[in-house]
């Protein structure tokens, strides 16, 4: 669609991405569940989204109080409360929405499936200091199960995947602003950030 987007076209794009390719991630994961099969996912430029697809009740005891940097480096305690996550409307929960210029490699970064764990929140809640800037949806399922040893299981068997293939110089501003927007609609916890 070179020369522009119009807001009719981006919610056309947004509902394409609310469709899921991938149910669980496990059916991407070699036998073992320690990687992703090779060229699994098409190395394009997309909009994608991670979703909670497992049983809902599963994050009702999870830890959903997360304490962000905020300005001047003071704490800010935010609470993914049952709103929030939309836990009364049942699966499937927006976690995580991204753009990328190669899907295969963007989603390799977020499952890190060679680590049994990326991230652990203190005591307090403080949001933990992830290994990459690029594991977004595997350092937020830690935060979310702290107690869990090994997370590589919980993030095959319960989160999905949608996408909608948008590559090229020509759609990137489609990728900038249909990001933003579903990010804004779906609201997912793993995007949150404050002001610092």
């Amino acid at each position: 669609m070179p020369g522009g987007l119009s807001a009719g076209s981006l919610q056309r794009w947004y509902e394409a991405l609310c469709r899921f390719h991938v149910r669980d991630l496990r059916s991407l994961a070699n036998a073992g569940g320690s990687q992703l099969r090779p060229r699994t996912l098409r190395e394009v430029g997309a909009v994608y989204a991670f979703w909670w697809t497992g049983d809902t009740g599963m994050l009702w005891g999870a830890n959903r109080r997360i304490v962000l940097k905020g300005a001047g480096g003071r704490p800010v305690t935010l609470d993914w409360t049952d709103e929030w996550l939309g836990l009364h409307a049942g699966e499937p929960i927006p976690l995580y929405v991204g753009k990328t210029g190669n899907l295969n490699k963007r989603v390799r970064q977020h499952t890190l499936l060679g680590r049994a764990r990326v991230a652990t929140p203190d005591a307090t809640g403080r949001k933990a200091k992830a290994p990459t800037t690029s594991c977004q949806l595997r350092a937020g399922l830690d935060h979310l199960f702290p107690a869990v040893e090994d997370t590589r299981d919980l993030l095959l068997d319960n989160v999905g995947l949608s996408f909608v293939e948008l590559s090229g110089d020509e759609h990137g501003a489609t990728r900038f602003y249909l990001e933003d927007y579903a990010v804004g609609a779906m609201r997912p916890p793993f995007n949150v950030d404050v002001e610092r």
